[in-house]
Parts: C-alpha cells; sequence; structure tokens
C-alpha cells in the first residue's frame, strides 16, 4: 500500500484537505446559525416596534376623538356658564328696580 514516501505525501495531502474541508464546512455552519440568531432577533424588535406603532396610533386617535368630545363639551359649559350670568344679572337688576 504505502510503497514510496510519494504515496504516504499523497494520504497526508488528502487527510489535511478533508479537514481543511471539514473546518470551513464547520465554520460555515456556525456562521449560518448566527446569521439565523440575528434575523430572529430582529425580527423580534420588528414586531415589539410595529406594537408599538400601531399603540401610539390607537393612542392618537382617541387623543383626537377626546379632543373633539372636550371641545364640544368646553362650548356646553360656556354657553351654561353665559345662561347662569345672564339669569344672575338680569336678577339683580330686578332687586336693585325693586329696592327703588
Amino acid at each position: 500500500m504505502l510503497e514510496t514516501s510519494k504515496d504516504l505525501l499523497n494520504v497526508m495531502l488528502g487527510s489535511s484537505v478533508l479537514l481543511v474541508a471539514l473546518l470551513f464546512s464547520w465554520l460555515l455552519y456556525q456562521s449560518a446559525r448566527t446569521i439565523k440568531g440575528l434575523n430572529d432577533t430582529i425580527s423580534v424588535i420588528q414586531n415589539i416596534v410595529k406594537n408599538i406603532d400601531e399603540g401610539v396610533n390607537i393612542f392618537k386617535n382617541k387623543a383626537n376623538n377626546a379632543g373633539a368630545f372636550l371641545s364640544v363639551f368646553i362650548k356646553g359649559a360656556q354657553s351654561v356658564l353665559d345662561t347662569i350670568r345672564e339669569k344672575k344679572s338680569s336678577a339683580k337688576k330686578s332687586s336693585a328696580k325693586k329696592q327703588k
């Protein structure tokens, strides 16, 4: 089988090439696992950002609705206060006329 030193050299070269191929295969596998882990992490972060964005949009919509309701409420309260002021001023005028 190993008749000359050239045969031994060929066996050593073959085993070296095999070890280098195994090393590169292992490095490629580890790189792929790392990239997959990063991809999963980025996906989770994107979902979190998407949920935060949806929450902010919902809050904006509710704030706009509440703002519209609040403006209507304030206008109604102003008209009620104006009516109360008119009643008080008319009551003061009528009491002043009664005292004369």
